[in-house]
């Protein structure tokens, strides 16, 4: 006998480096001393969140290392899946070699109780940088009012997709202070959702974006 595995779409993790944490704090403090002086993006986003606000000085930082996850994901599984992901999305540049664009990028300050319903987003890819993360997983967990339930997502990042056998799947992640700096670059219309937390009275800071494809020639 043998396994064997039937193919699916994954995501890409990597580590931002201390520089792009250094341009991308720089602008997230600039607006967390002052959110009055900001640009909000509440009316754009799904988010229950007070305070989400739009991102200039840091984004062609943050696009160069999303496209550098982005080219990771095509090698992955670009071969077996990209008729499907760029179906939502404009066409390649007349060369037939598509660029990708970061259009935008915005900063959530996630408070106490506040969460993130599920949700997609337009574009080819998404990605999530976790800046801030107040609380440790063990902590959370015993914090929250699932700390009974045989599901307790207090605090938690997770996806949502249908399996092979059409039920729908949770694919929850304890991000916590150990995932500061870490960074997910999934499909867009991958659907996720953000879980409330509970234990501490700090602002869980996380920094969004959608890469999208463009004709413009590089």
């Amino acid at each position: 006998m043998e396994r064997v595995d039937l193919s699916n779409i994954g995501i890409i993790k990597s580590q931002a480096s201390p520089e792009l944490m250094k341009i991308v704090g720089d602008e997230v403090f600039k607006i967390q001393s002052d959110f009055s002086k900001a640009t909000a993006r509440n009316h754009t986003l799904a988010g229950n969140i007070i305070h989400e606000y739009q991102l200039f000085d840091c984004v062609t930082a943050l696009e160069n290392k999303t496209k550098e996850m982005a080219m990771m994901h095509q090698e992955c599984y670009g071969q077996s899946y990209s008729t499907g992901l760029m179906a939502h999305t404009t066409i390649p540049n007349k060369n037939n070699k598509p660029n990708l664009k970061l259009n935008s990028a915005w900063v959530n300050f996630q408070q106490k109780g506040e969460f993130n319903p599920i949700h997609n987003h337009t574009g080819l890819y998404s990605f999530v940088l976790w800046f801030k993360v107040p609380y440790h997983d063990d902590i959370e967990t015993s914090a929250g009012p699932g700390r009974l339930s045989k599901n307790n997502l207090s605090g938690k990042f997770s996806f949502e997709y249908v399996n092979i056998l059409g039920y729908i799947q949770s694919a929850p992640i304890a991000v916590d202070k150990k995932w500061e700096g870490q960074m997910l670059l999934f499909p867009s219309l991958l659907n996720h959702q953000v879980y409330p937390f509970y234990s501490s009275n700090k602002y869980r800071i996380s920094i969004s974006g959608n890469l999208f494809l463009t004709s413009e020639e590089k």
